[in-house]
């Protein structure tokens, strides 16, 4: 789909896998995790919307692409720590 690509369709696609977590069973022990993945998505959601605005008013266009890369990398950070809780949780929870 042409329309979900890029930091677009990573932010959807992290919000609709938070969407099918919860018929896992794991949302009630992972609120505090879930939460660094919803802020991350929204981030790159940010990045997404600010691309659009750089493409219609040319004068922002070298504030926005830093606004961009620096919205980027807190969504990797946001997404990455709650990788890392969510894993540690799940696996200190199976044995």
């Amino acid at each position: 789909m042409a329309f979900l690509e890029g930091t677009l369709g990573v932010g959807v696609g992290l919000l609709l896998g938070l969407a099918f977590l919860k018929y896992s069973g794991y949302v009630d022990q992972l609120r505090k995790e879930l939460g660094y993945f919803a802020s991350g998505s929204v981030f790159l959601l940010l990045t997404s919307v600010l691309s659009e605005v750089a493409d219609r008013v040319p004068s922002v266009t070298t504030a926005v692409g830093w606004i961009n890369v620096v919205f980027a990398v807190i969504a990797f950070i946001l997404v990455l720590i709650g990788a890392i809780a969510m894993a540690i949780q799940i696996f200190s929870r199976l044995k």
